[in-house]
Parts: structure tokens; sequence; C-alpha cells
């Protein structure tokens, strides 16, 4: 959603609070956000409140009030709309839904949706009585003739202490409702591809404060994320605790911290049943200690024997439960032969590709460059050659985007 305009319209309901988590959830996701409110939304939620979170006046109301001055904008109704890419009405009431239905423009939120021309969606949260009243149902019926989407609320406790159907969807539903009505951006070949990204060396604990790791920042991972993004994916970083960039941040579609390979292990399976490919960037320590000490070591003088055992290959182990059509992507670092050994772990990996990193000096650790290449079973797909890590990750992008759409 990076640079999408979208206009928030609220209403007057119990559910207006949760309004300003899903502008904020937008706002991550790069959208340009403009909210709107009605006067009964105002008397639950501020304008001030709104323009808060997004730098922009949240108007209530165009007109002035009896013996007031005139107000700057006297046509924000239709300016609210203008080159918008979404108007969400969230949360949408039973009044606002039976004058979206008829037409009515009576307040800034119904009068912005008669002039807008881009995707309309609609959250109602109500009464469940009200919800199931035949004229909300018709009124329903008719935006969703005219090819609106509506959010259905949620079954459960209302705000009056009633339970059932009602409740305001989740903001993430929401949210992915908005994003399919937008529809992919000229330029983003990746939009709607849901990839995961990891980042970061593990820790391999000895005790409750010590730990086996290794060198890796996890700016790489970053910048691809970041490459991914721009190209539309929506992008899952599964990281180690690693320094992400704010702007990045905003971009990711989640995000989930990890310690061990332990856990890096289960949240890949969390993820990767709904992801379309895997960029396996996060240096999983090789070893591990064989036994945990629950308690902190104590220091008596003498020496410290710890054994260490081989971890797991998460990238082989993760790709033998591939779908079809799902594509893997891992990282060799290599002293020696790194080109040759990069392809031999491709094919042992059952990745599509490998990105052949040469250690080395300063390299490749830290904010600077790589010596890499990227290798698929059949050969090398970029020659070696010593790359800034932006450059790196956009190789690995422009090469994710030939393999979806070709």
């Amino acid at each position: 959603m990076n640079g999408r305009r979208v206009l928030v319209g609220v209403c007057g309901g119990i559910a207006a609070y949760k309004a300003c988590e899903l502008t904020r959830m937008l706002q991550r996701r790069g959208a340009e956000v403009q909210v709107v409110l009605t006067p009964r939304a105002a008397q639950f939620v501020t304008p001030l409140t709104f323009s808060a979170l997004t730098l922009k006046d949240a108007p209530v109301d165009e007109f002035p009030a009896p013996f007031e001055p005139p107000r700057l904008d006297v046509y924000s109704h239709l300016n609210l709309t203008r080159d918008i890419d979404c108007y969400v009405i969230a949360p949408a009431t039973a009044t606002t839904l039976a004058k979206l239905a008829t037409g009515q423009a009576d307040n800034l939120v119904t009068g912005s949706y008669l002039s807008c021309t881009a995707p309309v969606v609609i959250a109602p949260a109500m009464n469940t009585r009200m919800w199931q009243h035949i004229a909300v149902q018709e009124a329903v019926a008719k935006l969703k003739a005219r090819g609106h989407v509506i959010v259905e609320p949620e079954e459960g406790e209302l705000g009056c202490g009633d339970v059932g159907p009602g409740r305001l969807a989740e903001l993430g539903v929401i949210v992915a409702a908005i994003e399919e009505a937008i529809g992919p951006r000229r330029g983003q070949p990746l939009a709607g591809r849901r990839i995961v990204v990891t980042a970061g060396g593990t820790r391999e604990y000895l005790d409750p404060v010590r730990f086996v790791t290794n060198a890796s920042t996890g700016r790489l991972a970053c910048e691809v994320a970041a490459a991914l993004a721009r190209r539309g994916a929506l992008v899952n970083l599964i990281d180690t605790g690693v320094s992400v960039p704010t702007e990045l941040a905003g971009q990711l579609s989640a995000r989930h911290a990890v310690r061990t390979g332990y856990d890096l292990q289960q949240a890949l399976a969390k993820a990767l049943p709904t992801a379309d490919a895997l960029i396996m960037l996060a240096a999983v320590a090789d070893y591990a200690p064989s036994q945990y000490a629950n308690a902190k070591h104590k220091k008596d003088g003498s020496a410290w024997v710890v054994e260490l055992c081989e971890t797991q290959d998460i990238l082989a182990q993760a790709a033998e439960g591939r779908r079809e059509g799902q594509v893997f992507v891992g990282v060799s670092l290599e002293d020696a032969d790194f080109v040759a050994r990069a392809a031999g772990k491709c094919a042992a990996k059952g990745a599509q590709m490998m990105l052949a990193v040469e250690l080395g000096g300063d390299l490749p650790f830290g904010e600077g460059r790589l010596h890499c290449a990227l290798v698929g079973p059949a050969g090398v797909i970029a020659p070696p050659a010593t790359r800034d890590k932006r450059e790196a990750a956009e190789l690995i992008a422009g090469w994710l985007v030939e393999r979806f759409v070709r």
C-alpha cells in the first residue's frame, strides 16, 4: 500500500475507537491516511486524536455553526475523495448504511461517499438485533449490488453486553479487504505475493545468560525485505531482534521476533503454509550446546568445557514440505570455492536459488558490501562481484519477479 491514499470514514458507535488502530495499521503499510468523522463519531473519539495520528485535519462538518466564520474548505465533501485509492467506512452504523443506500448526504461521511469514484469498503458494527433487521440487511444488499466490499461483523460479546453478530470485524481482515479492493499498482509485479524473509543470527543458549551466536546484523535481509515491499509484496519478516529501519517497519505485512533456531522453526511452521516464497537469510548457528544449564554457570576458577552438536538444517527441513509453486531461496557463506559450494547446497537443500557469499577480510558483516553471486541448480545466475548490500537485494528481488511472472 506504499503511497496509496486511503480515506477513513468513522461513524458514531462504540467501535469508533478501533478506527485509531486501523489508521495506524494502514500507515504501517505505507498508506497515506485521511480521516473524516460524523458528528456522532466525534462524541466517541475526538478529531484531535485522528489529527495527531495522521498530521492532517480530521473534519466533522464543512459548514460553520451559526455566527461562526466560514470554513476554509466548503467543498471538502468533494475534495476529500479527489484522487484517493479507497474509501473505507469503519465502523459503519445502521444510520450510515441507510443513508449510503438511499443517497442521503447530510454529513461529510455520507457526502464524501456520493463524490467517491474509488473502491469503497464498508465495515458495519452494531447491536445484533439491529444488524439482523430487514431494513439493515436490505441496505447492505443494495451496497453489495453496487460493487462495494462489505466486511461483515463478527460474532462475540458486544458493548451493550449482548452476544451475537455485530462486532466490528478484526482490523487485519478489514485491512486485507482494503488491499484487495485497491489491487496491484502498476510497477508492482509482486503485488499480493506473500513472502517470508528471515534475518539475523540465532542465539543458542548455554545457560540463561550466555549463548553461541554469530556476527550477522540482518542488514542484507532488511534490504531484501524493502526491495520486495517496493515491488508490492506482502513481506513477513522473522528476525532475531535486528535493527529494522523505521521506513521498512511501516511497509511490513507482519513481523515476528525469535531467538533460537528452534524458535525460528516454529515461526516458519506457522508462516510458510500461506507463503509464496521463503528468503532464508537468517544466520542459523551451525552448532549449539548439547546441554543447557537451567541456572547461571558460576565462575569457580576452573575451565568450563562445553560440548557442541550440529543444529538442524532449517532450510532443508522446510523445503521438504514445500508446496508446488513455492520458491525457496537460501544463503551460503564460505571462505573457499564459495560459488561451487553454494551450488551444491542449492541442490542438497531443495532451494531454487542460493546467494553465494565469500568470507574474506571484513566482508560480509556490518554495513558494507558483499562479494557474492547468485547460483541456481543449473549454474550461475549472476556472476561473482563485490556489491553493495542494496544492489545484492535488488538482484534477489529481480530474480524472484522473473520467477513469478514468467
